[in-house]
C-alpha cells in the first residue's frame, strides 16, 4: 500500500524563562540640613522600579532603583513632610541561550517595608522586593498534517495559536510646567506626587507602531507649613511616540506597556514671586510585545482499511491571544472613620493590585485588592494617618478560557457622608489579556505494517448495534471501513449517536 505522511511544524510558545530574584532593601537614612525633625513617621512606601535590561548571551541583567518615600509628622505635628531615599539594584539571571527576538517582561513588586525614627534625624528602613522574569520566544512542535494514500483514513483538529515573535522598547521624556490654578493657594512644600500613565489610542504600521496616551498626575502640597493646610492638584498630560519595531505585522496583536521610570516633580515661583508652578519631568519607557496569529490542520487519528497502522501521539497545549481590552472601572467603597474623631480630611488614596483570574462560560473574573490610605486631622489639629484594605470583583463578557490582567489607580474622590463614615471612588484602568487556550493529541508518527494485511471482507455490509453516545468514527475504524460510507448508508447527521442504534456498515 503506498502512502505518503506529511509532516508539520506547529508554532508554540517557548518558555525560556520563568522565576524571579528576591532583593533586600536595608538603609540608615540621615534627614539632610534643610528637613525639620521627625515627630513621628505616618508612612512608609517602597516603589522597586525596573529601569534597563540587558540581554548578553545566557545572562539578562536588570538594573533599576527601589525608591523609600516616608510621610512624617514635623516637630509641631501640624505639618506632613516627606523624604526620599533612592537605591540602586542590579539582578542577573540565567536563560536559555539562542533564542530569536524573545519576548522579555520584567516586573518588580514589594514585599514588605518597614520603618523606624531611631531619631529626630535618622532613619532606619528594612524591607524587601522581587524582581520577577519571564522570558518567552517562538517554539515549535513537529506534527502529521496529512496521511495522503488510498484506504488511509484521518481525523484532523484545527489548531489555533498566538506565538510571541519580537519585542521593542523607547525611553522617552515628558516635560510641562503646569499652574496650580486660579482658585489653589501658593505652594510651599510638596508631600507627595502620583504619576499613572494610560494608554488611549495605538496604531501599527509598516516597521512602527504609533501611541497616545495620558499622563494622570496628583500633587498633594502644602500651603502653609506654619499651619500645615495642605491642598490636592491634578493634571493630565498628554504624551504620543513613535516607536520603531523592524518587521512588524498590522495584523499582529501588541501588548503596549507604558510606565513611568523616574519623575521629577518641583514647585517654581511664577512671575509674581508666587509657587504657583509644578515643573514637571517625568522619564517613561514604553514596552510593545508582539504576537502572530496561525491556524493549521493536525492529524489527532488514522487508520487504514487494509492493513494496522502504529501512531505516536504526543500532547499540544496552544493558547490564542484573541484580544487585549483596556477599560475604565470604578470601585466605590463607603467605610466607618476611625472612632478617635476625624475633623478634617487632608487626602486619600488607593493602590490596586489584583488577587486572582479566572473565565466560566466566557466571563472573565477578576479579584483585587484596594489599598486605602488616609490622612487626617483631628478636633486639634493633629494629623493621623489611616490605612484599610477593601476586597472587590470585576466581571467582564470576554468570551475566553484564560484571562491575565493589570490595573492602577488613575484618580480617587471621597466624601463624608454624615459625620461617621466616608465613601471614596476610585478611578481604574484595567487591561485585560484574553486567551482561548486548548489542549489536544496530535499524531507525531506513523507506522504502517502492509505485510499483516486484512483479510478480505465476504459480505458488503455488516450489521452493527451502537449505543447511545458512541463515535462513528470508532465504529468505521473498529470495521476497518470509511467513516463517510457509514454516515451516508444510514443518513446519519452527526458523527456522534444520540440514541441506541442499529447501524449498516459497508465493507471496503
Amino acid at each position: 500500500m503506498d502512502y505518503k505522511v506529511i509532516n508539520k511544524a506547529i508554532a508554540v510558545t517557548e518558555t525560556l524563562y520563568d522565576g524571579f530574584d528576591e532583593r533586600p532593601v536595608d538603609c540608615d537614612f540621615v534627614l539632610p540640613d534643610y528637613y525639620p525633625d521627625i515627630a513621628a513617621v505616618l508612612k512608609c512606601t517602597l516603589t522597586p522600579v525596573v529601569q534597563s535590561k540587558q540581554l548578553s548571551g545566557d545572562r539578562l541583567i536588570v538594573d533599576g532603583t527601589a525608591m523609600v518615600q516616608v510621610l512624617y509628622l514635623d516637630e509641631a505635628r501640624r505639618c506632613v513632610r516627606n523624604c526620599e531615599i533612592t537605591k540602586p539594584f542590579t539582578s542577573t539571571f540565567s536563560v536559555k541561550s539562542g533564542a530569536v527576538n524573545p519576548v522579555i517582561r520584567v516586573t518588580a513588586k514589594t514585599e514588605y517595608v518597614n520603618c523606624r525614627a531611631v531619631s529626630p534625624r535618622r532613619l532606619d528602613v528594612h524591607g524587601a522586593f522581587t524582581v520577577k522574569l519571564k522570558m518567552t520566544a517562538e517554539g515549535g512542535e513537529e506534527v502529521v498534517s496529512t496521511i495522503n494514500g488510498d484506504t488511509m483514513y484521518t481525523r484532523k483538529n484545527v489548531v489555533t495559536y498566538s506565538v510571541p515573535v519580537m519585542s521593542a522598547e523607547k525611553n522617552f521624556t515628558v516635560s510641562e510646567v503646569l499652574e496650580l490654578g486660579e482658585n489653589q493657594p501658593a505652594a510651599e512644600v510638596l508631600i507627595r506626587s502620583e504619576c499613572v500613565p494610560v494608554l488611549s489610542d495605538c496604531k501599527i504600521m509598516t516597521n512602527k507602531a504609533i501611541i497616545k496616551g495620558e499622563l494622570h498626575i496628583s500633587n498633594l502640597y502644602t500651603s502653609d507649613v506654619t499651619t500645615g493646610e495642605a491642598r490636592k492638584t491634578r493634571h493630565e498630560i498628554p504624551f504620543s511616540q513613535i516607536i520603531d519595531i523592524e518587521g512588524i505585522d498590522e495584523e499582529w496583536q501588541c501588548d503596549i506597556r507604558p510606565d513611568v521610570i523616574s519623575r521629577d516633580i518641583h514647585i517654581s515661583s511664577n512671575q509674581n514671586g508666587e509657587g504657583r508652578l509644578l515643573e514637571v519631568n517625568i522619564k517613561m519607557t514604553t514596552a510593545v510585545d508582539c504576537y502572530k496569529t496561525g491556524m493549521c490542520e493536525i492529524v489527532s487519528d488514522a487508520y487504514s482499511s487494509s492493513c494496522p497502522v502504529m501512531l505516536e501521539r504526543k500532547r499540544i497545549d496552544t493558547s490564542h491571544l484573541m484580544a487585549i481590552h483596556r477599560d475604565a472601572s470604578t470601585i466605590r467603597e463607603t467605610f466607618d472613620l476611625p472612632s478617635d474623631g476625624v475633623t478634617n480630611i487632608i487626602d486619600v488614596w488607593c493602590d490596586v493590585s489584583p488577587i486572582s483570574e479566572r473565565c466560566e462560560g466566557g466571563i472573565s473574573h477578576i479579584a483585587g485588592r484596594l489599598m486605602i490610605y488616609m490622612l487626617a486631622k483631628d478636633g486639634e489639629g493633629i494629623i493621623s494617618f489611616y490605612e484599610r484594605p477593601a476586597d472587590f470583583n470585576l466581571e467582564y463578557d470576554d468570551n475566553c478560557t484564560s484571562v491575565s490582567s493589570d490595573m492602577a489607580i488613575t484618580s480617587v474622590d471621597y466624601n463624608m457622608v454624615g459625620a461617621e463614615q466616608l465613601e471614596i471612588r476610585a478611578q481604574m484602568d484595567v487591561v485585560r489579556r484574553c486567551f482561548s487556550d486548548d489542549s489536544m493529541v496530535a499524531v507525531s508518527s506513523v507506522m504502517v505494517d502492509e505485510n499483516a494485511a486484512f483479510p478480505n471482507e465476504k459480505a458488503a455490509l455488516k450489521i452493527y448495534y451502537a449505543n447511545s453516545g458512541e463515535s462513528i468514527w470508532e465504529v468505521a475504524k473498529a470495521c476497518h471501513t470509511s467513516m463517510d460510507a457509514v454516515m451516508e448508508e444510514n443518513a446519519l447527521s452527526g458523527d456522534v449517536l444520540t440514541k441506541d442504534t442499529m447501524l449498516l456498515v459497508p465493507l471496503c
